[in-house]
């Protein structure tokens, strides 16, 4: 796979699925978040689980994120020649990244090459690898939204959430993930009962949630009752292929919306 993967790229094999972001109160959709598959020509479309593992693990990974984020900034280049605006969509940025010495000039180079606004697009990173090397991490986050770019810590609640996470990790906004609500009805409202505490927590702080891995209308129901406002998850769109995504948006004739504000 590590020999495949190379050529992979090269050949237009590995693409862009995009999952969409919702406003549940105003029922729009307010972006995306660009997802890696391999349009394998023989094993057919492998997700993410099937291969990024094991570029981790070789140390491989940043290649591939580089390759995503400017896929990533071609369609959104694309979409804004069309109809003039685009909604951001973001970007997962494995750890490995935050001691790239020239990261920040990575993602303002790639800006000006597709003609975008760094509100256009988003960055992503895991609860986990701000638990790993806190002073790096924290460091290169800063020194991206002193760029202009929004930071999202991905899959809060996953790991190794804790309040110094809210009071040290100065992120844009939190995904908080739905993945940890256990299938025992007990230990279920345990979890809800997280989860409002969280949302709270993050409404006092002028934080923004978005709550991902929503999959069913009671959940909806539920985040609608703790007044969570922004989700994505399965209940409303899967990851789709660029074209499914750019025509949701178009559908919905959604104006340009920024989560933060």
């Amino acid at each position: 796979m590590l020999d495949e993967i190379e050529g992979a790229m090269t050949r237009g094999e590995i693409i862009i699925y995009i999952q969409a972001k919702y406003d549940i109160e105003a029922r729009q959709v307010i972006g995306g978040e660009a997802l890696v598959r391999w349009q394998h020509p023989v094993r057919g479309l492998l997700g993410p689980g099937q291969f990024v593992g094991i570029l981790e693990e070789k140390g491989l990974i940043m290649h591939l994120d580089l390759y995503v984020w400017e896929k990533t900034c071609q369609f959104l280049h694309r979409q804004r020649e069309q109809y003039g605006q685009v909604l951001p969509i973001s970007v997962n940025v494995s750890k490995y990244n935050f001691y790239r010495q020239n990261l920040v000039n990575l993602f303002t180079d790639l800006i000006a090459k597709y003609q975008l606004e760094t509100k256009d697009l988003q960055l992503e990173i895991t609860e986990t690898a701000c638990a790993e090397d806190t002073e790096q991490i924290y460091a290169a986050v800063r020194q991206l939204q002193k760029a202009g770019f929004t930071v999202l810590m991905d899959d809060f609640g996953a790991g190794y959430s804790s309040l110094n996470m809210f009071k040290d990790a100065l992120v844009d906004i939190i995904k908080l993930d739905m993945g940890f609500i256990s299938s025992d009805e007990i230990n279920a409202q345990r979890s809800f009962a997280i989860i409002e505490a969280i949302v709270k927590l993050s409404h006092s702080l002028n934080v923004p949630v978005i709550v991902e891995g929503v999959e069913t209308q009671a959940q909806v129901d539920f985040l609608k009752s703790i007044n969570t406002r922004y989700i994505q998850g399965y209940y409303f769109s899967r990851p789709v292929p660029e074209e499914d995504y750019a025509a949701l948006c178009q559908t919905a004739a959604l104006p340009q919306k920024k989560v933060s504000e």
